[in-house]
């Protein structure tokens, strides 16, 4: 399998997502040792920079881990905490003081990787609405967020998916369905040149990388990866020693 040149984003990001769909499907399980970057290379027909660039991506992300002189191996998941206080963008915007806005990038009724299924809990033939959109507060880009959905649970959500909508407010007013917690995890990551474009960044190329499952219940309904500025973005966490 070679990567395309042509509509489908940077040559590293190809190869990462090559890499973080192997992981997501179980074909590379913890502790699986990655290709020699040699053999990234001619796999890919590319250059070592590109390769590099890659993995030192998804070490960000915390996907992978180095062993220096062993090799690049897939990491063990990271612990994570629930959030304290569950809101969505547009609220989180609001609450600041600022107008939120959002652009649709790219909306399409698609087939889930093995690991999206498992997290949303679906058969291998449903299909999930992915929604990649730009995220603004004051006209200015916040983060890149793609979400997944399941069409079991709401057919129809591309007719009302749309410029300025916040998705939590549709999934409320068509579907009746408030999302009630979620688990998210944070990483720090280097932003690509595209990404930088869209975030409209000069002087930094550091972000978050911000993945959220979400729930009605105990039913997992959404799960999002963004990419979110970190000059423009902070997280708080009120922690509570128990027994006092």
């Amino acid at each position: 399998m070679r990567t395309t040149r042509k509509g489908s984003g940077p040559l590293y990001k190809q190869i990462a997502d090559y890499i973080r769909q192997k992981v997501d499907d179980g074909e590379w399980s913890v502790g699986y040792q990655v290709p020699p970057e040699i053999r990234l290379c001619e796999q890919f027909n590319v250059s070592r920079i590109t390769v590099v660039k890659a993995l030192e991506r998804l070490v960000e992300e915390g996907l992978l881990v180095r062993e220096q002189g062993k090799g690049t191996f897939v990491a063990l998941p990271e612990l994570s905490t629930e959030s304290v206080e569950l809101l969505s963008f547009t609220e989180e915007i609001k609450k600041k003081g600022k107008i939120p806005s959002s652009l649709v990038l790219s909306k399409s009724w698609t087939k889930p990787t093995i690991g999206i299924q498992q997290r949303l809990k679906l058969e291998r033939n449903e299909r999930v609405l992915a929604i990649r959109r730009l995220m603004m507060a004051d006209d200015l880009p916040i983060g890149i967020q793609t979400s997944y959905l399941p069409e079991k649970h709401f057919p129809d959500l591309m007719n009302f998916v749309t410029d300025n909508v916040s998705l939590y407010s549709v999934l409320r007013e068509q579907y009746g369905t408030i999302i009630t917690q979620a688990i998210e995890t944070y990483r720090a990551v280097q932003l690509d040149d595209e990404e930088m474009e869209l975030l409209e960044m000069e002087h930094t190329r550091t972000g978050f990388n911000v993945e959220r499952l979400s729930f009605v219940g105990d039913i997992p309904v959404e799960f999002v990866r963004s990419i979110m500025r970190a000059d423009q973005t902070y997280y708080s966490v009120k922690l509570v020693r128990k027994g006092f």
